[in-house]
C-alpha cells in the first residue's frame, strides 16, 4: 500500500510541474488553456501507446471482455471532460478559485463514490488526513480563492471547475474499476487516445517556436503521460480514497515552484497551508501493523 502511495505521490508532484509551463505558454506565446490541455492529450497518447506495447511484451495481460470498451470511453471522456472543465474554468473564475473547487472537491467525489460504488472502507486515519488536506488546501491558494466563490460574475466558472472535479473523480474511480481485469498502461493507452479524439477539433497550431514546442512537449510526456502511468501504477496498489489524498501534493509541488522560478510568495496562512499538506501525506504513511492484520480475513488453522 506504501509503495503504490509513494508512486501516485511521484505522479502528483510531476502534475504540479505542469502549471509553472503552461503559464509560460499562456503569457509568452499567448496560447489558449483549453488548447494547451488538448495538446497534453494528443502528444501523451502515443507515449502511452508505446509503454502499453511494452507493457503486453513483457507479461501475459488479460483479455478484455467487449464491456470493458464501455468503460473506456467514460474514462476517456472523463479525461477529456476534465481538460475541458479546467481549462475553460479558469477563463472564467479566478485561477485560485477554480483550483481550489477542483482539487478540494474531487477527493471528496472520490471519498463518497468509492465508499458506496467500490465498497472501499474509510479509516479513522485515512478520514483525518482528507480533512487536514483539504484545510491545507484551501489556506495554500489563499483568501482570493475563497473571494471568488461569493462573486456572482464567476458561477459560470465555478460550476466548470466542480464539473471537472466530478470528471476527475470519474475517471479515477472508473480506473480503479479497468485496473481489477486490465493491465494499468494498456487502460491509460486507450483511454488517453479517445481523450485525445476528442479534443482534436481544438487543436490549433502554436506559434512557431522552439520554447513552444518544447514546452508542450514536456507537458504531454512528463506531467501528463509518465505521470499518469506512475499514478495508475500506485492506484493499482491503493484505494481510491487514499490516492486522491496524496495527489494533493500537485498544488503544493506547484506553489513552490511559482515561488522559487517565478517569485511569488507565500503568505503566513500559505506556509500553514503548506504544513498541512505534508501533514496529510504523512497520515497516509501512518498504518499500525494491528490495524492492517485486522482488516485481512484469518485463515483457519489446524
Amino acid at each position: 500500500m506504501r509503495h503504490g502511495l509513494g508512486w501516485i505521490g511521484l505522479g502528483a508532484f510531476l502534475w504540479g510541474t505542469a502549471g509553472l509551463a503552461g503559464k509560460v505558454l499562456i503569457t509568452r506565446h499567448g496560447m489558449d488553456p483549453l488548447v494547451i490541455g488538448a495538446w497534453r492529450l494528443a502528444i501523451s497518447a502515443p507515449v502511452l501507446i508505446l509503454a502499453a506495447i511494452w507493457e503486453s511484451r513483457s507479461q501475459q495481460a488479460p483479455v478484455k471482455s467487449r464491456w470493458k470498451w464501455g468503460w473506456m470511453w467514460v474514462f476517456g471522456l472523463a479525461v477529456a471532460g476534465y481538460q475541458v472543465g479546467y481549462f475553460s474554468a479558469v477563463d472564467r473564475t479566478l485561477v485560485s478559485t477554480a483550483t481550489m473547487l477542483t482539487v478540494c472537491t474531487a477527493p471528496l467525489v472520490v471519498a463518497i463514490l468509492a465508499r458506496a460504488l467500490l465498497k472501499e472502507q474509510l479509516s479513522i486515519s485515512t478520514l483525518v488526513a482528507l480533512a487536514v488536506g483539504l484545510a491545507g488546501t484551501v489556506l495554500l491558494l489563499g483568501a482570493e480563492g475563497l473571494a471568488g466563490l461569493t462573486d456572482s460574475r464567476l458561477m459560470t466558472g465555478n460550476a466548470l471547475a466542480l464539473f471537472a472535479a466530478l470528471c476527475y473523480g470519474g475517471y479515477t474511480l472508473v480506473g480503479k474499476h479497468l485496473l481489477a481485469d486490465a493491465p494499468p498502461f494498456r487502460v491509460l493507452a486507450v483511454a488517453f487516445s479517445l481523450g485525445a479524439l476528442l479534443l482534436s477539433p481544438v487543436i490549433r497550431l502554436p506559434e512557431p517556436s522552439k520554447e513552444a514546442w518544447l514546452l508542450l512537449c514536456y507537458l504531454g510526456v512528463i506531467p501528463t503521460a509518465v505521470a499518469y502511468l506512475f499514478y495508475m501504477h500506485g492506484l493499482r496498489r491503493s484505494t481510491a480514497t487514499r490516492a486522491a489524498v496524496v495527489a494533493l501534493l500537485e498544488p503544493l509541488t506547484a506553489a513552490l515552484l511559482a515561488l522559487v522560478f517565478l517569485g511569488e510568495r507565500l503568505t503566513l496562512a500559505g506556509w500553514v497551508g503548506a504544513g498541512l499538506l505534508l501533514s496529510s501525506l504523512v497520515l497516509m504513511q501512518w498504518r499500525p501493523e494491528s490495524v492492517g492484520k485486522e482488516q485481512e480475513p484469518r485463515q483457519k488453522t489446524g
